[in-house]
């Protein structure tokens, strides 16, 4: 299986809209450099690019074959995975060069992650016509929601994917695992 997925890399790969990842790619480094020119701690430039990297691996799911793919002799769950792979190596470059040029306390991975899981467990429950727009547009939600709503049970519990994205992550893999045969 894993050869056919090998193979399976260079077409897939092929078949990603690269446009709008590349142009996000590019704002957000404009925005981290910018922001360490002004010498200002750079926390927000780093949720919005966790929020926009992480819609980005979500829309990686979107599959404009499926239909044809489907009697290839790969479970759909591992067409997806290689889907995110794809597209979630270069988001955790890009999201690695935006943390090292913010002028923010060392963030790590965990809240790109953290958004990206929750945008995936989404997109594997919700129905299949709407599935990779809701996954994709969770992640920005996620950060709306943590901008507007104000500290409390509910804002503490929605900012969790930054304050403690490595639980946010253990708990949206748990609810993708559930619906692995989705």
């Amino acid at each position: 299986m894993s050869t056919v997925l090998v193979q399976a890399a260079v077409p897939t790969a092929r078949a990603i809209r690269w446009a709008p990842a590349t142009g996000l790619a590019a704002l957000l480094i404009a925005a981290a450099v910018l922001a360490r020119s002004a010498d200002r701690p750079a926390d927000l430039v780093l949720a919005i690019a966790a929020a926009g990297l992480a819609g980005t691996i979500v829309s990686g799911l979107h599959d404009p074959a499926a239909a044809l793919l489907s009697a290839v002799p790969v479970s759909v769950m591992q067409r997806r995975v290689l889907r995110l792979v794809l597209v979630g190596l270069p988001a955790v470059v890009v999201w690695t060069l935006v943390d090292s040029l913010a002028n923010a306390e060392a963030s790590g991975p965990g809240p790109l992650l953290a958004l990206s899981a929750c945008g995936v467990a989404v997109a594997l429950w919700a129905p299949q016509r709407r599935a990779v727009l809701l996954g994709a547009s969770t992640p920005p939600v996620l950060f709306a929601l943590d901008q507007v709503v104000p500290s409390g049970t509910v804002g503490d519990a929605i900012a969790w994917w930054w304050t403690d994205p490595w639980w946010v992550l253990a708990g949206a893999t748990l609810v993708c695992v559930a619906g692995h045969r989705r």
